[in-house]
C-alpha cells in the first residue's frame, strides 16, 4: 500500500479498525455465509436492506469494491443515505485499485481529489452495525455482569454501550434470570468520553433511571416521536461536580433515516421505528439505565464475586447499625461521604446523637436491586443499591425507599457507603 495517498491509507485504516484484528479473510466469508443462511437468530431478524448493507460493508473490508457495487444496486431504490455512502466508498476503492494497477507514480492530483470527500463519519454506522452482528453471532445469550441483583421493583435495564454503539435491554424473569429483549444500534454524543460540563457534546457514564416521557406538543420534531429524559446529573455526578442536563433517549428527526454513531449533543438516539417499539418497555423510575463501554457478559464467577462482596458488606452495616455500636456502624461510611448537606463529620455527629437516645433498633431491607457501575470513578469501583428499608426503634418507626452508592478502591477492601439518599414514594 506504499503507493497510496494519505487520504486512502486513512480510509483503509478506518474500514478495518474493529474486529479486523480478530477476523481474517476466511472468517469474513464465514460471517457472509451466516448472513445469507438465515439460520442464526441474529441473521433471521435482519431486513433485506440491512442484510445488503452488512454484505456490502464486508465486501469493502475485504477490498472487493466491485462486489459491493453489485450488492448495493439491489438496495438503491430505498433511497437510503447509508447505501449512497457505501457506494461512494466502493467507487473510491475501485479508483484506488485502478491507479495501483496502472503503476501511476505521481499521486498528488489524485490525493487532492480523494481528500475532497471525507466519508468516515457516515460510514461509522455501517461499521457499528457490522460489529453488532458479529458480536451477536459469537455470543448472544450471556447475562450482563453488572446487573448483580434485580429487585421486585426493577422493570428492566437499558444498557448503552458507547464503544460499540449498541443498546441492550434485559428484563428480569420469575426465576431471577435476565432475558435479553433486544440489541439495537444506537447513536451517542458527538464527542467521545464521559460528560463533565454543559454543552461538551459527551454522553455521561453512570447508572440512571428514566424519569419522564415527552411526546406530542412537548417534543420538537427533530427528536422523533417520543423521548425519555434520564436523571442526569445524579448524586454521584454532583459529588464529582459534573453538570449539564437534558440527556434523553430520543429518535431521529422525522425526515432522517440514518445517523452516524456519534451524532448527538450527549443523548442516545434510536431509529424512530425501533424507538416506538422500545418505548413500550420503558417504565418511569423502574427502568434502569447503565451507560459505559465494552460491557462484560456471561462471566458468572465475576458476577457472583461482586454480588457476594456487596451483600456481605451491606449486611455487616445493618448488623452494626442494630447493635447500637455507633463507632462500628460509622466505620461503614466512606471518607468522602455525603447525604444531602451533611458530610462525614456532620453525619457522625447526627447519628451518634440519634442512636444515643434509643434502647433498641431493628432494620430490615426488602426488594433490593444491586447494579455495578462498569465505569471507574475517583473512589474506585461503585455499586448502586436500591431497596425498601423497614426501620423500627424504641421511639421511632419508618418505612421508605433508599438508595446507596457504595465504593471501594480495590477488591481487597470492603465496600463503604459513599452516598445515601431517601427516595420519594
Amino acid at each position: 500500500m506504499k503507493h497510496l495517498c494519505k487520504a486512502c491509507v486513512g480510509l483503509f485504516v478506518f474500514l478495518s479498525f474493529a474486529y479486523t484484528s480478530n477476523l481474517v479473510a476466511g472468517e469474513w466469508d464465514w460471517v457472509s455465509k451466516e448472513i445469507n443462511a438465515r439460520t442464526d437468530h441474529a441473521s433471521k431478524r435482519l431486513s433485506d436492506q440491512e442484510r445488503t448493507i452488512l454484505l456490502a460493508t464486508i465486501a469493502l473490508k475485504s477490498d472487493k469494491p466491485n462486489a459491493a457495487i453489485a450488492l448495493l444496486l439491489q438496495a438503491k431504490q430505498a433511497k437510503d443515505p447509508l447505501v449512497d455512502l457505501l457506494e461512494a466508498e466502493a467507487y473510491r476503492q475501485q479508483a484506488i485499485q485502478a491507479m495501483r494497477e496502472s503503476g501511476a507514480g505521481d499521486m498528488d492530483q489524485q490525493e487532492r481529489m480523494l481528500q475532497s470527500a471525507d466519508l468516515n463519519n457516515g460510514l461509522g454506522e455501517a461499521e457499528a452495525r457490522l460489529n453488532a452482528f458479529v458480536s451477536n453471532l459469537r455470543s448472544s445469550s450471556g447475562e450482563p455482569v453488572d446487573v448483580l441483583l434485580a429487585g421486585d421493583d426493577m422493570a428492566n435495564v437499558f444498557m448503552f454501550d458507547k464503544a460499540l454503539n449498541r443498546l441492550f435491554v434485559f428484563q428480569p424473569t420469575a426465576s431471577g434470570q435476565l432475558k435479553k429483549i433486544t440489541d439495537e444500534y444506537v447513536v451517542t454524543g458527538s464527542i467521545q468520553g464521559d460528560k463533565k460540563r454543559e454543552g461538551d457534546g459527551k454522553t455521561p457514564h453512570g447508572i440512571y433511571h428514566f424519569i419522564k416521557k415527552l411526546q406530542g406538543k412537548q417534543l420538537e420534531s427533530r427528536y422523533g416521536p417520543v423521548a425519555f429524559p434520564i436523571d442526569y446529573p445524579n448524586e454521584l455526578d454532583a459529588l464529582h461536580k459534573k453538570n449539564g442536563s437534558g440527556i434523553w433517549l430520543h429518535g431521529y428527526p422525522m425526515d432522517v433515516s440514518r445517523r452516524p454513531p456519534q451524532d448527538t449533543r450527549g443523548c442516545f438516539s434510536l431509529n424512530n421505528t425501533r424507538l416506538v417499539s422500545m418505548a413500550k418497555h420503558v417504565r418511569l423510575h423502574r427502568s434502569w439505565v447503565i451507560v459505559g463501554e465494552n460491557f462484560i457478559f456471561d462471566n458468572n464467577e465475576q458476577k457472583q464475586q461482586l454480588l457476594t462482596s456487596v451483600q456481605r458488606d451491606i449486611e455487616a452495616w445493618r448488623k452494626d447499625w442494630i447493635s447500637l455500636d455507633s463507632k462500628a456502624y460509622l466505620s461503614h461510611y466512606h471518607a468522602q461521604f455525603r447525604s444531602g448537606k451533611r458530610d462525614l463529620a456532620a453525619w457522625k455527629r447526627y447519628k451518634t446523637r440519634v442512636n444515643s437516645g434509643k434502647r433498641f433498633i431493628d432494620v430490615n431491607f426488602t426488594s433490593m436491586t444491586l447494579i455495578h457501575d462498569p465505569n471507574t470513578w475517583p473512589e474506585g469501583d461503585v455499586v448502586v443499591a436500591e431497596f425498601e428499608q423497614h426501620y423500627r426503634s424504641s421511639n421511632y418507626a419508618d418505612e421508605g425507599r433508599k438508595r446507596l452508592y457504595l465504593a471501594r478502591a480495590n477488591a481487597n477492601q470492603a465496600w463503604q457507603i459513599l452516598l445515601e439518599e431517601s427516595l420519594p414514594q
